[in-house]
């Protein structure tokens, strides 16, 4: 059993939970490859000691509140309700709090640090710990101040995929003496799909660094980055007067990811509104139905959901089918994105070439992007592209704002024009 609590379902867990559970370390350092149950067991052990212990004050934070709120924060609130525990009147939300008995949650952001002022804290978790410094980790270390009873020991928990072997994790924390390193695969997680495992696998043909990180969950270096050229910005500014249009990329086991793309004084903003799994087209026509209404452009590869929406009565077209070429015209802008757009700032965080296998001495790239995590900056090129074909750039010619809309519809011979118009 996870508690002590009658709960209203069988609940399973892995062995990263029991792995946890038993560390008598201060700080339990998860370190693991895509999907391999790390976060999800973290979770599960947090609610465990906020239903069995007494008197305990728990912290779950993110460098920033915004994507703590979109990842841990909801884990967290969603599996409590899962099991049947969760009431309304022990969340609260303007303090981000969440009470059971004596047990306390704070969850928080490294931009909040006020509310942790003074704070002693029994368990720290650090959920997506690559994202802080090393200043950030002491520090918090140093609030792990909480009474504990004979027999008990307080913890951080950090949870991150091993991206780079020179981060100060890598580096410093696993070598602690009070530090243990728990690794995991998706071979820890029983409960993956066969389709989502062959998935994993076959990044052993397009990169072996990806291979290393999310496969085998070893260190691994990040080169040949895509984008350098964005910005993550507290939040988006007022978009009165903007040009706007939506990028979609489609996905049932990969997440479907909506982006709305602005262009407003010379500037381009990208904002998720959008990113889940197991969608199925209707409830992507659902979601867009709260949107306001406006140019959507999806991935070219999907003809028949893109002709889905438009019979729903929504303006949509195919995306530009040339990869390099859209990714190329996002780097010359300048890119701002909103703090809580949290999987977008991931992707493009992570977002890379793939690397010339038949190279020799120096490494070299191809002008190819590995085929993982990219969802969202698929849909944002098809948005940006998009715009760009009906309003042009500060960075292109200068040109008139009208529509060039019907190019869309002469099918390949607007593609051409298209493309001719873009290479000038």
């Amino acid at each position: 059993m996870l508690s002590r609590e009658s709960i209203t379902k069988d609940i399973g867990y892995t062995d990263i939970f029991a792995r946890n559970r038993d560390s008598k370390a201060l700080s339990v350092i998860n370190v693991g490859g895509a999907r391999s149950s790390k976060s999800y067991s973290i979770a599960q052990l947090i609610i465990s000691k906020l239903l069995t212990e007494d008197h305990k004050l728990i912290g779950i934070c993110r460098k920033t509140f915004p994507a703590l709120r979109m990842t841990a924060m909801k884990l967290i609130v969603d599996l409590l309700k899962d099991y049947g525990i969760y009431k309304e009147a022990n969340h609260n939300k303007s303090f981000s709090t969440y009470s059971h008995g004596s047990n306390l949650i704070q969850f928080f952001g490294l931009d909040e640090s006020e509310k942790i002022k003074s704070t002693e804290f029994n368990y720290i978790w650090m959920e997506e710990a690559n994202e802080f410094d090393y200043e950030d980790y002491v520090a918090l270390k140093l609030r792990l101040s909480g009474q504990t009873k004979e027999g008990e020991r307080n913890h951080i928990y950090l949870s991150m995929n091993p991206i780079d072997a020179h981060n100060w994790i890598a580096t410093k924390a696993v070598k602690e003496s009070n530090a243990e390193l728990i690794k995991s695969t998706f071979q820890d997680n029983p409960y993956l799909s066969q389709e989502y495992i062959n998935l994993l696998l076959d990044l052993i043909n397009q990169d072996e660094n990806a291979y290393r990180v999310y496969v085998l969950g070893e260190w691994g270096l990040l080169e040949g980055k895509i984008y350098s050229n964005y910005t993550v910005i507290p939040e988006m500014p007022n978009m009165m007067g903007a040009k706007w249009a939506y990028g979609l990329d489609f996905g049932l086991m990969h997440p479907s990811v909506i982006v709305k793309v602005y262009l407003l004084n010379d500037k381009v903003y990208v904002e998720e509104r959008l990113y889940q799994s197991g969608l199925t087209n209707a409830d992507i026509i659902e979601a867009f139905s709260h949107e306001e209404r406006g140019d959507i452009y999806g991935d070219p590869s999907s003809k028949q959901q893109i002709a889905e929406i438009q019979r729903a009565g929504y303006t949509a077209f195919e995306g530009h089918k040339g990869v390099k070429e859209s990714i190329d015209l996002c780097r010359r802008q300048a890119i701002y994105v909103p703090q809580e757009s949290v999987h977008l700032i991931k992707e493009l965080q992570n977002y890379h070439w793939k690397k010339d296998k038949n190279a020799m001495g120096e490494e070299s790239f191809i002008d190819e992007p590995v085929k993982y995590n990219d969802d969202a900056v698929d849909a944002m090129r098809y948005g940006i592209w998009g715009i760009v074909s009906r309003y042009g750039f500060p960075t292109q010619r200068p040109r008139s704002s009208e529509p060039i809309r019907a190019l869309h519809f002469l099918g390949s011979t607007g593609n051409k024009l298209l493309d001719r118009w873009m290479k000038k």
